[in-house]
């Protein structure tokens, strides 16, 4: 197990448990305030958050700022 977000990061760098691993560019790891009360967790990561290594990107993102 993981105590930090940092050890999490770094423990899926190289990770292999899925097929995913053999075509991706990027980790998707995420992005945001680390101590929020609420996650959102997405299905595996599509070409463009893959390109870009960060999540939910592409033609379905929303931005609320």
């Amino acid at each position: 197990m993981y105590n930090t977000w940092e050890e999490l990061e770094q423990g899926i760098q190289n990770c292999q448990k899925c097929k995913l691993y053999t075509n991706r560019k990027n980790i998707v790891f995420g992005e945001g305030n680390r101590e929020a009360n609420v996650m959102f967790v997405g299905e595996g990561p599509g070409a463009d958050e893959d390109t870009q290594g960060l999540p939910f990107v592409g033609k379905a993102r929303t931005t609320y700022e």
